[in-house]
């Protein structure tokens, strides 16, 4: 008897180019919400020189520390979603960066959790803008309780 093997086809997925710093960290912020590892991750340079600083944790650097990372902040059962305010944008040739308070909430009914300071820096890369760190801290309870802007 025969066995027929059915061939393996790798589900293959094109990384997306954003074309602007601020779609790809549209791009991040969806993933965040999402709980998408593999989408944040697109987000992201392709080098061992990255970093990021969530609320509270330690340096991670490198692409697999760093996917690892969001791998362990996905794995909770909370949901949050963000809302940019006071949004600062420096875009040079080949380099960006992002300053914005962050308003987190949780679950489905929007409580909110409070806010964060973050700092995101994108690099120009041959497959579009990527993220090269994120560093995100607590914020004083004075920017967590003032009132919001427009959305991001």
């Amino acid at each position: 008897m025969k066995i027929r093997r059915r061939p393996i086809m790798a589900k293959i997925r094109t990384p997306p180019i954003y074309t602007t710093p601020a779609d790809a960290a549209l791009a991040f912020y969806q993933a965040f919400e999402a709980k998408d590892v593999d989408a944040m991750m697109t987000t992201w340079a392709e080098d061992e020189e990255i970093v990021c600083v969530h609320p509270g944790g330690t340096r991670l650097v490198g692409y697999d520390a760093v996917r690892v990372g969001w791998e362990q902040l996905f794995a909770g059962d909370a949901r949050l979603t963000f809302r940019l305010d006071q949004i600062v944008m420096i875009e040079t040739v080949g380099l960006a960066m992002q300053s914005a308070v962050e308003h987190v909430s949780l679950g489905s009914d929007g409580t909110p959790r409070g806010a964060a300071i973050c700092t995101n820096i994108f690099l120009r890369t041959p497959s579009g803008w990527r993220m090269v760190m994120h560093h995100a801290s607590p914020a004083p309870v004075s920017i967590a309780d003032a009132p919001a802007g427009p959305l991001h």
